[in-house]
Protein backbone atom coordinates (compact mmCIF):
# COMPACT_ATOMS: atom_id res chain seq x y z
CA UNK A 1 0.00 0.00 0.00
CA UNK A 2 1.37 3.39 -0.98
CA UNK A 3 0.87 6.65 0.88
CA UNK A 4 0.33 10.21 -0.37
CA UNK A 5 0.11 13.42 1.65
CA UNK A 6 -1.58 16.71 0.72
CA UNK A 7 -3.16 19.79 2.25
CA UNK A 8 -6.58 19.42 0.59
CA UNK A 9 -8.08 16.31 -1.02
CA UNK A 10 -11.18 16.82 -3.18
CA UNK A 11 -13.13 13.68 -4.02
CA UNK A 12 -15.04 14.06 -7.27
CA UNK A 13 -13.88 15.96 -10.34
CA UNK A 14 -17.25 17.18 -11.53
CA UNK A 15 -18.36 20.80 -11.56
CA UNK A 16 -18.27 21.42 -7.79
CA UNK A 17 -15.04 19.57 -7.08
CA UNK A 18 -13.27 21.00 -10.11
CA UNK A 19 -14.16 24.59 -9.22
CA UNK A 20 -12.90 24.10 -5.66
CA UNK A 21 -9.59 22.81 -7.04
CA UNK A 22 -9.30 25.73 -9.46
CA UNK A 23 -10.14 28.35 -6.81
CA UNK A 24 -7.84 26.74 -4.24
CA UNK A 25 -4.97 26.71 -6.74
CA UNK A 26 -5.49 30.45 -7.32
CA UNK A 27 -5.98 31.38 -3.66
CA UNK A 28 -3.25 29.25 -2.09
CA UNK A 29 -0.84 28.09 -4.83
CA UNK A 30 1.86 27.11 -2.36
CA UNK A 31 -0.29 24.34 -0.86
CA UNK A 32 -0.71 20.85 -2.26
CA UNK A 33 -4.16 20.03 -3.63
CA UNK A 34 -5.33 16.66 -4.94
CA UNK A 35 -8.39 16.31 -7.17
CA UNK A 36 -9.52 12.69 -7.39
CA UNK A 37 -12.00 11.48 -10.02
CA UNK A 38 -13.15 7.92 -10.75
CA UNK A 39 -13.81 8.61 -14.44
CA UNK A 40 -11.01 9.03 -17.00
CA UNK A 41 -11.64 12.76 -17.40
CA UNK A 42 -12.94 15.66 -15.36
CA UNK A 43 -16.44 17.05 -15.73
CA UNK A 44 -18.05 14.05 -17.40
CA UNK A 45 -20.04 14.89 -20.52
CA UNK A 46 -21.99 18.07 -19.84
CA UNK A 47 -22.87 21.53 -21.04
CA UNK A 48 -23.42 23.83 -18.06
CA UNK A 49 -25.08 27.21 -18.50
CA UNK A 50 -25.46 30.22 -16.22
CA UNK A 51 -26.93 33.69 -16.38
CA UNK A 52 -24.51 36.57 -15.80
CA UNK A 53 -26.37 37.78 -12.71
CA UNK A 54 -26.26 34.32 -11.06
CA UNK A 55 -22.68 34.90 -9.91
CA UNK A 56 -20.69 37.83 -8.52
CA UNK A 57 -17.63 39.40 -10.13
CA UNK A 58 -15.14 37.22 -8.32
CA UNK A 59 -17.02 34.08 -9.29
CA UNK A 60 -17.17 35.27 -12.91
CA UNK A 61 -13.39 35.57 -12.98
CA UNK A 62 -13.13 31.98 -11.80
CA UNK A 63 -15.49 30.82 -14.56
CA UNK A 64 -14.13 32.97 -17.41
CA UNK A 65 -11.41 30.59 -18.64
CA UNK A 66 -13.94 27.76 -18.75
CA UNK A 67 -16.57 29.44 -20.94
CA UNK A 68 -17.10 28.18 -24.50
CA UNK A 69 -20.07 30.27 -25.62
CA UNK A 70 -21.89 33.45 -24.66
CA UNK A 71 -25.06 35.28 -25.74
CA UNK A 72 -26.07 38.87 -24.98
CA UNK A 73 -29.77 38.11 -24.52
CA UNK A 74 -32.05 35.23 -23.58
CA UNK A 75 -35.48 34.49 -25.01
CA UNK A 76 -38.45 32.71 -23.47
CA UNK A 77 -41.42 31.47 -25.50
CA UNK A 78 -44.76 30.53 -23.95
CA UNK A 79 -48.24 29.92 -25.41
CA UNK A 80 -49.35 33.47 -24.46
CA UNK A 81 -46.21 35.46 -25.30
CA UNK A 82 -42.55 35.48 -26.27
CA UNK A 83 -40.00 37.77 -24.68
CA UNK A 84 -36.32 38.71 -24.73
CA UNK A 85 -34.53 39.29 -21.44
CA UNK A 86 -31.42 41.48 -21.15
CA UNK A 87 -29.44 38.91 -19.17
CA UNK A 88 -26.29 37.46 -20.71
CA UNK A 89 -26.04 33.67 -20.83
CA UNK A 90 -22.82 31.64 -20.85
CA UNK A 91 -22.14 27.95 -21.41
CA UNK A 92 -19.26 25.73 -20.34
CA UNK A 93 -18.52 22.50 -22.16
CA UNK A 94 -17.00 19.68 -20.11
CA UNK A 95 -14.08 19.07 -22.51
CA UNK A 96 -12.94 22.66 -21.98
CA UNK A 97 -13.50 22.27 -18.24
CA UNK A 98 -11.16 19.27 -18.22
CA UNK A 99 -8.51 21.01 -20.34
CA UNK A 100 -8.58 24.25 -18.31
CA UNK A 101 -8.13 22.43 -15.01
CA UNK A 102 -5.23 20.38 -16.34
CA UNK A 103 -3.60 23.56 -17.63
CA UNK A 104 -4.05 25.42 -14.33
CA UNK A 105 -2.92 22.65 -11.98
CA UNK A 106 0.29 20.61 -11.72
CA UNK A 107 -0.06 17.23 -13.39
CA UNK A 108 0.43 15.31 -10.15
CA UNK A 109 -2.49 17.21 -8.56
CA UNK A 110 -5.11 15.48 -10.73
CA UNK A 111 -5.81 11.79 -10.30
CA UNK A 112 -8.34 10.51 -12.84
CA UNK A 113 -9.48 6.92 -13.19
CA UNK A 114 -8.99 6.52 -9.42
CA UNK A 115 -12.02 5.56 -7.34
CA UNK A 116 -12.30 6.39 -3.63
CA UNK A 117 -13.66 3.53 -1.52
CA UNK A 118 -13.27 5.08 1.95
CA UNK A 119 -13.45 8.74 2.89
CA UNK A 120 -13.07 10.46 6.26
CA UNK A 121 -12.41 14.04 7.34
CA UNK A 122 -8.65 13.71 6.75
CA UNK A 123 -8.09 10.44 4.90
CA UNK A 124 -9.00 8.84 1.60
CA UNK A 125 -8.43 5.23 0.52
CA UNK A 126 -8.49 4.52 -3.20
CA UNK A 127 -9.56 1.31 -4.89
CA UNK A 128 -5.96 0.50 -5.85
CA UNK A 129 -4.88 0.59 -2.20
CA UNK A 130 -3.40 4.10 -2.20
CA UNK A 131 -3.96 5.94 1.08
CA UNK A 132 -4.10 9.74 0.99
CA UNK A 133 -3.44 11.57 4.24
CA UNK A 134 -4.85 15.09 3.94
CA UNK A 135 -5.12 18.02 6.27
CA UNK A 136 -8.75 18.11 5.13
CA UNK A 137 -11.08 16.35 2.70
CA UNK A 138 -14.06 17.68 0.72
CA UNK A 139 -16.49 15.16 -0.77
CA UNK A 140 -17.96 16.32 -4.09
CA UNK A 141 -19.00 12.95 -5.54
CA UNK A 142 -22.62 13.74 -6.23
CA UNK A 143 -25.83 13.21 -4.26
CA UNK A 144 -26.08 11.38 -0.96
CA UNK A 145 -29.21 9.40 0.02
CA UNK A 146 -31.90 11.16 -2.03
CA UNK A 147 -34.62 9.01 -0.43
CA UNK A 148 -34.38 11.38 2.55
CA UNK A 149 -35.65 14.26 0.41
CA UNK A 150 -39.04 14.94 -1.16
CA UNK A 151 -38.16 15.13 -4.83
CA UNK A 152 -39.30 15.70 -8.35
CA UNK A 153 -36.82 15.31 -11.19
CA UNK A 154 -35.72 17.56 -14.02
CA UNK A 155 -34.53 15.48 -16.96
CA UNK A 156 -32.74 16.70 -20.05
CA UNK A 157 -31.39 15.30 -23.28
CA UNK A 158 -29.57 17.56 -25.71
CA UNK A 159 -27.51 17.37 -28.87
CA UNK A 160 -25.28 19.74 -30.76
CA UNK A 161 -26.70 19.66 -34.28
CA UNK A 162 -25.10 20.64 -37.57
CA UNK A 163 -27.69 21.67 -40.14
CA UNK A 164 -27.51 21.61 -43.93
CA UNK A 165 -27.89 25.40 -44.01
CA UNK A 166 -27.98 28.52 -41.81
CA UNK A 167 -30.56 28.78 -39.01
CA UNK A 168 -30.73 32.59 -38.42
CA UNK A 169 -31.15 32.19 -34.62
CA UNK A 170 -29.09 34.81 -32.78
CA UNK A 171 -30.15 34.68 -29.13
CA UNK A 172 -30.28 31.81 -26.67
CA UNK A 173 -33.74 30.41 -25.93
CA UNK A 174 -33.97 29.41 -22.28
CA UNK A 175 -37.49 28.05 -22.52
CA UNK A 176 -39.72 27.27 -25.50
CA UNK A 177 -42.93 25.87 -24.02
CA UNK A 178 -45.12 26.83 -26.97
CA UNK A 179 -44.07 24.22 -29.52
CA UNK A 180 -45.10 20.57 -29.84
CA UNK A 181 -47.50 20.40 -26.87
CA UNK A 182 -47.04 17.27 -24.79
CA UNK A 183 -48.96 15.47 -22.05
CA UNK A 184 -46.45 16.44 -19.38
CA UNK A 185 -44.43 19.43 -18.25
CA UNK A 186 -41.84 19.83 -21.03
CA UNK A 187 -40.02 22.57 -22.89
CA UNK A 188 -37.12 23.03 -25.29
CA UNK A 189 -33.87 24.96 -24.85
CA UNK A 190 -31.95 26.20 -27.89
CA UNK A 191 -28.42 27.66 -28.00
CA UNK A 192 -27.06 28.92 -31.35
CA UNK A 193 -23.35 28.18 -31.74
CA UNK A 194 -22.51 28.94 -35.38
CA UNK A 195 -24.57 29.85 -38.45
CA UNK A 196 -25.28 26.19 -39.19
CA UNK A 197 -24.79 24.72 -35.72
CA UNK A 198 -26.86 24.84 -32.52
CA UNK A 199 -27.55 22.95 -29.35
CA UNK A 200 -31.13 21.78 -28.77
CA UNK A 201 -32.22 20.24 -25.48
CA UNK A 202 -35.50 18.65 -24.46
CA UNK A 203 -36.32 19.26 -20.77
CA UNK A 204 -39.09 17.70 -18.72
CA UNK A 205 -40.15 17.57 -15.07
CA UNK A 206 -41.45 14.22 -13.80
CA UNK A 207 -41.95 12.54 -10.40
CA UNK A 208 -39.75 9.53 -11.25
CA UNK A 209 -36.05 9.38 -12.19
CA UNK A 210 -36.32 7.15 -15.27
CA UNK A 211 -35.42 8.81 -18.56
CA UNK A 212 -36.90 7.94 -21.98
CA UNK A 213 -34.00 8.63 -24.33
CA UNK A 214 -35.79 7.76 -27.63
CA UNK A 215 -38.72 10.04 -26.81
CA UNK A 216 -36.42 12.94 -25.90
CA UNK A 217 -34.49 12.42 -29.14
CA UNK A 218 -37.67 12.35 -31.21
CA UNK A 219 -38.83 15.64 -29.72
CA UNK A 220 -35.51 17.26 -30.63
CA UNK A 221 -35.87 16.10 -34.23
CA UNK A 222 -39.45 17.40 -34.33
CA UNK A 223 -38.38 20.74 -32.90
CA UNK A 224 -35.77 21.18 -35.63
CA UNK A 225 -38.34 20.23 -38.27
CA UNK A 226 -40.74 22.84 -36.89
CA UNK A 227 -38.24 25.50 -38.01
CA UNK A 228 -37.76 23.83 -41.38
CA UNK A 229 -34.22 22.72 -40.57
CA UNK A 230 -32.66 19.54 -41.91
CA UNK A 231 -30.15 17.89 -39.59
CA UNK A 232 -26.85 17.05 -41.26
CA UNK A 233 -25.16 15.49 -38.22
CA UNK A 234 -25.21 15.48 -34.43
CA UNK A 235 -22.43 15.48 -31.84
CA UNK A 236 -21.69 16.15 -28.19
CA UNK A 237 -24.91 14.82 -26.81
CA UNK A 238 -25.72 14.97 -23.12
CA UNK A 239 -28.36 13.46 -20.89
CA UNK A 240 -28.96 14.01 -17.23
CA UNK A 241 -31.33 13.89 -14.30
CA UNK A 242 -31.16 16.47 -11.52
CA UNK A 243 -33.24 16.52 -8.34
CA UNK A 244 -35.77 19.26 -7.71
CA UNK A 245 -36.17 19.43 -3.93
CA UNK A 246 -39.63 20.09 -2.52
CA UNK A 247 -38.73 19.27 1.08
CA UNK A 248 -37.08 16.68 3.26
CA UNK A 249 -34.86 16.10 6.26
CA UNK A 250 -31.73 18.16 5.72
CA UNK A 251 -29.68 16.95 8.69
CA UNK A 252 -30.27 13.28 7.89
CA UNK A 253 -29.45 13.91 4.25
CA UNK A 254 -26.21 15.67 5.24
CA UNK A 255 -25.12 12.80 7.49
CA UNK A 256 -25.94 10.23 4.80
CA UNK A 257 -23.19 11.75 2.65
CA UNK A 258 -20.52 11.00 5.26
CA UNK A 259 -20.47 11.70 8.98
CA UNK A 260 -18.05 14.51 9.85
CA UNK A 261 -16.86 14.97 6.24
CA UNK A 262 -17.03 18.33 4.45
CA UNK A 263 -19.34 18.27 1.43
CA UNK A 264 -20.26 20.46 -1.52
CA UNK A 265 -22.53 20.42 -4.56
CA UNK A 266 -25.38 17.92 -4.72
CA UNK A 267 -23.91 16.02 -1.78
CA UNK A 268 -24.42 19.12 0.38
CA UNK A 269 -27.92 19.81 -0.96
CA UNK A 270 -26.68 22.89 -2.80
CA UNK A 271 -28.70 23.29 -5.98
CA UNK A 272 -31.51 25.54 -7.19
CA UNK A 273 -34.80 24.17 -5.77
CA UNK A 274 -36.71 24.96 -8.98
CA UNK A 275 -34.25 24.30 -11.82
CA UNK A 276 -31.89 21.90 -10.07
CA UNK A 277 -28.92 23.89 -11.42
CA UNK A 278 -25.84 23.84 -9.20
CA UNK A 279 -23.28 26.04 -10.98
CA UNK A 280 -23.81 29.24 -8.97
CA UNK A 281 -23.68 27.33 -5.68
CA UNK A 282 -20.56 25.50 -6.87
CA UNK A 283 -18.78 28.76 -7.70
CA UNK A 284 -19.67 30.28 -4.33
CA UNK A 285 -18.59 27.19 -2.37
CA UNK A 286 -15.35 27.04 -4.33
CA UNK A 287 -14.16 30.44 -3.10
CA UNK A 288 -15.48 29.84 0.41
CA UNK A 289 -13.34 26.71 0.77
CA UNK A 290 -10.37 28.00 -1.24
CA UNK A 291 -9.90 31.08 0.93
CA UNK A 292 -10.42 29.37 4.29
CA UNK A 293 -7.41 29.82 6.55
CA UNK A 294 -7.98 26.42 8.17
CA UNK A 295 -8.17 23.39 5.87
CA UNK A 296 -8.36 20.86 8.67
CA UNK A 297 -11.08 18.26 8.24
CA UNK A 298 -13.05 19.41 11.26
CA UNK A 299 -12.93 23.08 10.23
CA UNK A 300 -13.96 22.33 6.65
CA UNK A 301 -16.84 20.16 7.87
CA UNK A 302 -18.09 22.82 10.30
CA UNK A 303 -17.89 25.55 7.66
CA UNK A 304 -19.52 23.59 4.83
CA UNK A 305 -22.27 22.23 7.09
CA UNK A 306 -23.11 25.68 8.47
CA UNK A 307 -23.25 27.12 4.95
CA UNK A 308 -25.44 24.32 3.58
CA UNK A 309 -27.79 24.43 6.59
CA UNK A 310 -28.21 28.20 6.33
CA UNK A 311 -28.78 27.98 2.57
CA UNK A 312 -31.40 25.25 3.01
CA UNK A 313 -33.30 27.42 5.50
CA UNK A 314 -33.20 30.45 3.20
CA UNK A 315 -34.71 28.55 0.27
CA UNK A 316 -38.07 27.61 1.76
CA UNK A 317 -39.86 30.00 -0.61
CA UNK A 318 -38.28 28.42 -3.69
CA UNK A 319 -39.30 24.96 -2.52
CA UNK A 320 -42.84 26.27 -2.08
CA UNK A 321 -42.69 27.60 -5.65
CA UNK A 322 -41.51 24.21 -6.95
CA UNK A 323 -44.15 22.36 -4.94
CA UNK A 324 -46.93 24.52 -6.32
CA UNK A 325 -45.57 24.16 -9.87
CA UNK A 326 -45.08 20.40 -9.72
CA UNK A 327 -47.70 19.13 -7.25
CA UNK A 328 -50.57 21.61 -7.34
CA UNK A 329 -50.66 22.00 -11.12
CA UNK A 330 -51.61 19.29 -13.57
CA UNK A 331 -48.46 17.96 -15.33
CA UNK A 332 -49.33 19.58 -18.65
CA UNK A 333 -49.95 22.92 -16.90
CA UNK A 334 -46.74 23.22 -14.88
CA UNK A 335 -45.27 25.66 -17.38
CA UNK A 336 -47.99 28.19 -16.43
CA UNK A 337 -46.03 29.00 -13.28
CA UNK A 338 -42.94 29.79 -15.34
CA UNK A 339 -45.05 31.69 -17.84
CA UNK A 340 -46.28 33.97 -15.05
CA UNK A 341 -42.79 34.30 -13.55
CA UNK A 342 -41.06 35.30 -16.80
CA UNK A 343 -43.73 37.92 -17.49
CA UNK A 344 -42.50 39.86 -14.45
CA UNK A 345 -39.90 42.65 -14.37
CA UNK A 346 -36.61 41.44 -15.87
CA UNK A 347 -34.63 42.36 -12.75
CA UNK A 348 -37.02 40.30 -10.60
CA UNK A 349 -36.57 37.32 -12.96
CA UNK A 350 -32.80 37.67 -12.58
CA UNK A 351 -33.10 37.73 -8.78
CA UNK A 352 -35.28 34.61 -8.90
CA UNK A 353 -32.59 32.81 -10.91
CA UNK A 354 -29.94 33.94 -8.44
CA UNK A 355 -32.17 33.14 -5.42
CA UNK A 356 -32.01 36.72 -4.15
CA UNK A 357 -35.70 37.64 -4.08
CA UNK A 358 -36.66 40.55 -1.83
CA UNK A 359 -39.90 40.83 0.11
CA UNK A 360 -41.09 43.32 -2.50
CA UNK A 361 -40.42 40.69 -5.17
CA UNK A 362 -42.40 38.09 -3.27
CA UNK A 363 -45.31 40.52 -2.95
CA UNK A 364 -45.19 41.12 -6.71
CA UNK A 365 -45.19 37.34 -7.33
CA UNK A 366 -48.29 36.97 -5.11
CA UNK A 367 -50.43 39.78 -6.50
CA UNK A 368 -52.01 40.53 -9.86
CA UNK A 369 -51.14 37.78 -12.32
CA UNK A 370 -48.25 36.51 -10.19
CA UNK A 371 -47.74 32.75 -9.87
CA UNK A 372 -47.79 32.47 -6.06
CA UNK A 373 -50.69 32.71 -3.57
CA UNK A 374 -50.76 35.46 -0.94
CA UNK A 375 -50.30 32.96 1.89
CA UNK A 376 -46.78 32.21 0.62
CA UNK A 377 -45.72 35.63 1.93
CA UNK A 378 -46.14 34.44 5.50
CA UNK A 379 -44.33 31.10 5.21
CA UNK A 380 -40.60 30.60 5.03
Amino acid sequence: MTGVACDLAIIGGGLSGGLIALAARRAQPERRILLIEAAPRLGGNHLWSFIDSDVDEKEKRLLEPLVNYGWRECAVVFPRYRRSLPQQLYSIRSDRFDAALREAMPGESILTGRRAIAVSADRVVLEDGTTIAAQGVVDARGPADLSLLDLHFRKFVGYELTLDGPHSIRRATLIDAAADPADGFQYMTMLPIENDRLFIEDVRYEPHPEIDMPDHGQRIVHHAARFGWRIKSSARGQAGIVPVVLGGRFEEYWRSGGEGVAKCGLRAGLFHPVSGNSLADAAHSAWMIAEASDWSGSALHAMSHAHAKKTWARRVYYRQFATRMLRHCAPAEGHRMLEALYAMDAALVARFHGMRLTMADRIALSTGDGPMPLRSLFRG
